[in-house]
């Protein structure tokens, strides 16, 4: 069963070619601001990201202290909770770069 599920990451990736692929086949071309927002807004997430990634870490390493019986849910918790942490991060930083998108498609369309 795991075999054939896909990573936050795989999805996010997936969500992210699709958004360069409509840029593309739309013709949108952004202004110079807008890659720099777009890029910042990049770096912010990948940050909450692995800030949230290091927080993981963290707690999984002070569980080696338990016994496995006790650990392995505790576990499978804080995984479940960062990947759904990860999921909603990744899906605010797309819709902050549509924003961005549409920003320049409304400008385009009133100039």
């Amino acid at each position: 069963m795991a075999d054939g599920m896909k990573s936050a990451l795989e999805l996010a990736l997936e969500r992210t070619d699709h958004v360069r692929k409509a840029i593309h086949e739309e013709g949108l071309s952004l202004s110079d601001e807008q890659r720099t927002q777009l890029a910042e807004l990049e770096r912010e997430y990948s940050a909450k990201i692995a800030e949230k990634d290091v927080m993981l870490q963290t707690e999984l390493r002070k569980l080696l202290h338990f016994p496995p019986a006790e650990a392995v849910p505790v576990i499978e918790h804080l995984r479940e909770r960062f990947i759904e942490e990860k999921r909603k991060l990744v899906v605010e930083k797309e819709e902050k770069a549509a924003h961005i998108r549409q920003a320049h498609q409304v400008e385009g369309s009133t100039s």
